[in-house]
């Protein structure tokens, strides 16, 4: 099934991989993958792991398997129509990386498709020049923030999670640049100006 050509949103892209995963006889669980994606949420995410509302961390080791069923609960929440259960921002990456390696690989390759599909539905050329500038202010400085995140010690002391993330906000930022410069060079043809590469 083509999700991305069934206009399926992030969520419902990541929601369905979730399902597939746990329902495959050799999967891993439900609370497996919970367990997975809340324990890279919190190590991440250390400085909140006693307030988090949604995900709070379990005192002893030995409490995971429960805690983790309630997580689960959490995540099913959220994805049910029916239920207004929020989760933390950027949560879904953490579910994403947590899901088995066919899942996890499949479920990124259609998220990266429902990026171009979103990219490709409005001309660039067609945009505000100014409402260009403020996007890639935002997206560059978004990108600036996680590179310069991985930069101490080189690459090879962040995680999986940190280095999809920096490189996902990376292209974002290329692809907000590259609407400018399309709005500038369709000007500049407009006005029969022959652009020198």
């Amino acid at each position: 099934m083509d999700l991305v050509s069934l206009g399926y949103s992030y969520s419902r892209i990541i929601h369905d991989y979730y399902v597939r995963n746990w329902k495959d006889d050799r999967g891993s669980s439900k609370t497996a993958i919970a367990g997975r994606a809340v324990k890279a949420y919190l190590a991440d995410t250390d400085i909140h792991k006693n307030i988090d509302a949604v995900f709070k961390a379990p005192d002893d080791d030995g409490d995971l398997e429960e805690y983790s069923k309630t997580w689960a609960h959490q995540i099913d929440k959220f994805f049910s129509p029916y239920e207004t259960v929020k989760l933390p921002y950027s949560f879904g990456d953490y579910l994403v990386m947590a899901l088995d390696e066919q899942y996890r690989k499949s479920c990124l390759v259609d998220l990266d498709l429902k990026r171009k599909s979103i990219i490709s539905e409005v001309e660039p050329h067609t945009g505000d020049i100014l409402a260009s500038i403020q996007t890639a202010i935002k997206e560059t400085s978004e990108a600036i923030t996680h590179l310069v995140a991985l930069a101490p010690n080189g690459l090879q002391d962040d995680s999986d999670q940190d280095l999809l993330r920096a490189r996902q906000e990376t292209i974002e930022a290329i692809s907000s640049l590259e609407d400018g410069l399309a709005q500038l060079d369709f000007e500049l043809s407009r006005r029969d100006i022959e652009i020198v590469e």
